[in-house]
């Protein structure tokens, strides 16, 4: 799939980027680095575009009162994922405006709980360029979600990787799945090319 990004139109969802899946010493053992120099690249750039930004995160309380299926995480009784954990915040090493938006989750998807759909619509949005972590689970919701919400997405293809419990040798099969069905799936280097060529649509 295909869409015309539009920078008056569009905002930039970063998904997940949290202590937890970023830094390797974390419970998941998970290493983002080399994420972190580029994401601050785009994110710079876009809001030099007027494009916001949003940055969504996931969180649950450590009693499972929020947890619905996901009931085999010992990770979420020993509180990692709760609002007060350190490792459920975002790494200090992404560049986060005072501009930006930052939103929580109790679901792997970004639409869950409506609060991202009455974001947008108060900034009169209706695209999203998507990065963060991770394929197979946090952006793949989100997508479908999105597609079911005729909401177009493009996906940030070398700024979305898969955690380290995952198998990474999938993310070129799951991405080239979702952007059959879903979504496009795009460079960074591409996606920053179109929105800085991109006449606004009239307001």
């Amino acid at each position: 799939m295909e869409f015309n990004v539009d920078r008056s139109r569009a905002i930039l969802l970063v998904m997940d980027m949290q202590k937890l899946f970023t830094v390797p010493s974390s419970p998941y053992g998970n290493d983002a680095t080399e994420m972190i120099a580029p994401l601050n690249e785009i994110l710079e750039q876009v809001r030099v575009q007027g494009i916001p930004v949003v940055h969504s995160i996931y969180q649950l309380q450590k009693d499972g009162s929020q947890s619905g299926l996901r009931t085999d995480w010992p990770q979420i009784e020993q509180g990692y994922f709760d609002p007060v954990s350190p490792w459920s915040q975002i790494d200090a090493r992404v560049d986060v405006a005072e501009s930006d938006y930052q939103l929580t989750r109790t679901r792997p998807g970004a639409f869950f709980d409506g609060m991202l759909a009455e974001l947008m619509k108060k900034l009169a949005k209706d695209q999203i360029i998507l990065c963060g972590l991770s394929t197979n689970y946090a952006i793949s919701f989100t997508v479908h979600e999105a597609f079911s919400r005729d909401i177009p997405a493009v996906l940030v293809d070398d700024l979305i990787q898969m955690t380290a419990f995952e198998d990474r040798s999938k993310k070129e099969f799951l991405h080239a799945t979702l952007g059959m069905w879903a979504c496009e799936v795009a460079t960074q280097a591409s996606i920053l090319a179109r929105v800085e060529s991109a006449v606004p649509a009239p307001q």
